[in-house]
């Protein structure tokens, strides 16, 4: 079996949507691996994690499972479906057992960035559009982060305080995205969940949005996890 014989799943995080992989997608699919973009609502991680599990029912063979941000937590819930067979984390979270991405910012370094969230207006957030460029996308060209901040996808408070029944990491190979200049997940976080899975680590300079503005090192780590399972 060669690397691309397993499917790539790519799960987007908060406040946006599937599209922002477009360039990771047209890396991958070039390469001949077939590839799809789970598009969540992101109201509830229960409901993510379900429309995540569809995707992987529907596919056959092997699966390398993506999630950036808090894409991070949909696959640690949904990554435990007996089709996959490695987790890449692109700056993303990691909760284990017991634990939701609101538990997780609580452990955020308080002397650094904190991420521009909005109080909650009818138990959805949005991220400061002001703030959106510099928090989220600070490798972007100008227009393009503006476009993001602009189009943003509500963030359900019950996928922000979702917690993690079982975590896929604790049986599944991991790869985790090292991200050295995010300001929406601080690297001193990433490394500390890295560590804690037992990851293996790719550093790479960038911004949040990582996904979106170095598509070429993104790809590279999930060949590498789909060539060494």
């Amino acid at each position: 079996m060669t690397a691309q014989d397993k499917t790539v799943v790519l799960v987007h995080g908060g406040f946006v949507d599937g599209a922002g992989w477009r360039g990771v997608y047209d890396e991958l699919t070039r390469d001949g691996f077939d590839v799809r973009v789970v598009q969540n609502p992101t109201k509830s991680l229960d409901d993510d994690a379900a429309t995540t599990r569809q995707i992987l029912d529907g596919i056959d063979g092997p699966v390398v499972l993506v999630g950036h941000s808090y894409g991070g937590a949909v696959i640690t819930a949904a990554g435990t479906h007996e089709k996959v067979a490695a987790l890449v984390y692109i700056t993303a979270f990691a909760p284990d057992k017991g634990e939701s991405v609101n538990a997780l910012l609580g452990t955020f370094p308080q002397d650094g960035p904190q991420p521009p969230i909005l109080p909650p207006v009818d138990g959805y957030l949005f991220l400061d559009r002001a703030k959106f460029a510099e928090a989220f996308a600070g490798d972007l060209p100008a227009q393009h982060a503006k476009f993001l901040a602009d189009s943003q996808v509500p963030w359900g408070l019950e996928a922000l305080g979702g917690v993690i029944n079982e975590a896929a990491w604790r049986s599944k190979p991991t790869w985790y995205l090292h991200v050295t200049e995010d300001r929406m997940i601080p690297p001193a976080a990433q490394a500390s969940m890295a560590e804690r899975m037992g990851s293996t680590v790719v550093e790479t300079p960038g911004s949040h949005a990582v996904y979106v503005s170095r598509p070429a090192v993104v790809a590279d780590i999930i060949r590498s996890a789909a060539e060494a399972v």
